[in-house]
């Protein structure tokens, strides 16, 4: 194959040596119009086709979207001195809707780009046309949220009163969102809660809680979306808080279901873990008293000595006066007292800890397997998950492992789409693929014509021979050396399209059909 290259690319050379001027500057400029029109189609295919995402800007709107977008790390440009920011076209809607979310812009300063212009004609009121910027409005946000993962299509109604009379004041506004969502897709109480602000945005004093999202089941979804905010600040968890509970619920979920999918197989078991966080923090002062020992001791000792106590006789002889009483105490008493004084010292430790916020309070999961366990089965996948997951029972921690087949009819009908999809990309490569292909070869046979046409023109022009020689016989010379040359031509070509027919018969064929078809 690379020496019929090579030989062709040879013969190609050859036959450009052997043009003159006009026929060389002819193929130069049919050359670099078709490398013109290959790089005008390669940057129209590849260049960025930037889209408004918000226009009539704030500067302080301009700064909290942009600074968004640098941190998403999403490409932007500025338009209209600053006022409207630009965005590729395939992230328009997932970046206003994630802006949403993140309530950015904090204040109405920018609308959300139509998605066609208002047309106006004669005899159009002013309320026609309050009604068809609002269909418009409409038609915006539906093309918007349909953009989001899960959503199949929606709609949205929103509902203006009408200003009252002497300026009582007006009623608020209201909107609806019906979403249709893809088969086995939810949305989640983030998601909800973006789009609900997506609408309220759009809408001059509209409030997100007055706007209303409904699946095609009747599901209120904007309720549920709701109730776990006001449950989050009933329970006095910030969102930073929130999110470090969700932090540590992924980490030890992706531990565990790693580690089963290395034991049961990828896609046998599902897990879940709920980690309640203890986010108070605080020191704790522990003292531990040893064995005492004596530090000090102090012995006194004291000594008494009484004399006999006289005892007055009783009766009527003691109390007559001139008597002398009567010693009966006995004689004299010595006392000795010893006292001993002893002091202790009992050694101390005194130990302080610092308990951290964000420790683990109680720790629960969930394990559900694809397939019906023994006890036995059940009990080792328990023990098991415990490791992993750092299961302490004195801390309340607890783990469930129940053995289920999986429901797997949506599974397999989403995955019926997926394949229907690929098969429609694969299609649309063939396509491209084949026009490409088709495209080359027919600059090669507009290369190969002007070829062949040149050297037919210059057999034509070769000077006569020496030997005088009639017209006649110089025609037939130069009839049978065009002839050669265009007999070696098609066996080349012959043989290039009999290589091409072996390696890509579906495109040779198809270019048959088209020269038959031009043929006609």
């Amino acid at each position: 194959m690379n020496e019929r290259i090579q030989k062709l690319g040879r013969q190609l050379w050859e036959r450009l040596k052997s043009m003159d001027a006009t026929q060389r500057l002819r193929l130069g400029a049919l050359s670099a119009l078709g490398v013109i029109l290959v790089a005008t189609a390669v940057g129209f295919l590849t260049r960025t086709n930037w889209q408004p995402l918000y226009t009539n800007l704030s500067p302080k709107a301009a700064g909290e979207i942009t600074a968004a977008l640098t941190q998403q790390k999403i490409p932007y440009q500025l338009a209209d001195q600053g006022r409207t920011v630009l965005v590729p076209a395939q992230e328009v809607d997932q970046v206003r809707v994630e802006l949403a979310d993140r309530n950015i812009p904090s204040s109405s300063a920018g609308t959300v780009g139509m998605p066609a212009p208002l047309t106006f004609s004669l005899g159009e009121t002013n309320q026609e046309l309050q009604m068809q910027a609002q269909l418009n409005l409409e038609a915006g946000l539906e093309s918007t949220i349909n953009s989001i993962n899960g959503v199949e299509s929606s709609r949205v109604l929103i509902s203006q009163p009408p200003p009252q009379l002497f300026g009582e004041g007006t009623n608020p506004a209201t909107a609806s969102v019906f979403v249709q969502l893809k088969p086995a897709a939810t949305l989640s109480p983030a998601s909800v809660r973006g789009i609900m602000n997506l609408v309220a945005h759009a809408v001059n004093g509209l409030s997100p809680k007055d706007v209303t999202v409904v699946d095609q089941n009747g599901t209120l979804l904007s309720a549920s979306a709701l109730e776990s905010t006001d449950a989050t600040n009933l329970a006095g968890v910030t969102g930073s808080e929130l999110k470090a509970e969700e932090a540590v619920d992924q980490a030890i979920q992706d531990n565990v279901q790693s580690m089963l999918n290395q034991v049961l197989g990828p896609g046998q078991a599902v897990v879940r873990v709920n980690a309640a966080l203890n986010f108070n923090s605080g020191s704790q002062t522990q003292v531990t008293y040893g064995q005492g020992v004596i530090s000090s001791q102090q012995v006194e000792t004291s000594n008494s000595q009484n004399a006999p106590t006289p005892v007055t006789q009783t009766g009527a002889a003691g109390n007559v006066p001139g008597y002398p009483t009567v010693n009966v105490g006995g004689g004299n008493s010595t006392s000795n007292q010893n006292t001993t004084i002893t002091q202790y010292a009992v050694p101390q430790t005194k130990t302080t800890t610092t308990i951290p916020a964000g420790s683990i309070s109680r720790l629960t999961v969930a394990v559900a397997v694809d397939q019906n366990l023994t006890p036995a089965q059940t009990t080792n996948l328990q023990n098991l998950v415990a490791q992993a997951a750092g299961i302490v029972p004195s801390r309340g921690d607890q783990v469930t492992v129940v053995g289920q087949p999986f429901n797997r009819q949506q599974v397999n009908q989403v995955l019926a789409q997926m394949a229907a999809a690929q098969r429609a990309q694969r299609l649309r490569e063939e396509i491209a693929a084949g026009v490409a292909t088709l495209a080359a070869l027919g600059l090669f046979l507009v290369i190969r014509r002007s070829l062949r046409q040149a050297a037919a023109r210059r057999a034509l022009m070769q000077p006569a021979l020496p030997a005088p020689e009639t017209p006649a016989v110089v025609i037939e010379r130069s009839e049978l050396a065009v002839g050669a040359e265009t007999d070696l031509a098609l066996e080349s070509e012959r043989r290039y399209l009999g290589d091409l027919l072996k390696r890509d018969p579906q495109n040779v064929a198809r270019l048959v059909r088209t020269w038959l078809e031009q043929e006609d």
